[in-house]
């Protein structure tokens, strides 16, 4: 069954990994027309999205996803302390050089 609608692929394979490792079976479906994009108009028929496999864990993945997005949704972007990079709130890890963020890190 339908689950979830991502707004790109990386963030359908984020949510997929974590559900994966709470013993949820989903697969990402429907990212190969993502890179049609301006082709095709993008709405929930055309984005990734998660497929659930056992439709009786549907509640458990609501609820992990929700409080995935209620955790990341308002993150303040912050500045790398290795390479002095600002990255958006919702990654832990700088997208120039890999490094984790810090409790250190500046949030901007």
């Amino acid at each position: 069954m339908k689950l979830y609608v991502a707004q790109n692929p990386p963030q359908a394979h984020i949510l997929c990994e974590l559900l994966r490792s709470h013993r949820i079976d989903v697969e990402v479906r429907g990212e190969g027309l993502f890179g049609l994009q301006g082709e095709l108009p993008m709405d929930d028929s055309s984005l990734p999205y998660l497929w659930l496999l056992d439709e009786h864990k549907q509640p458990q993945a609501k609820a992990l996803i929700d409080e995935f997005e209620s955790r990341h949704q308002h993150a303040p972007s912050w500045r790398c302390d290795h390479c002095n990079e600002i990255n958006e709130g919702q990654f832990a890890l700088c997208w120039q050089c890999g490094s984790s963020q810090t409790n250190d890190a500046l949030l901007i």
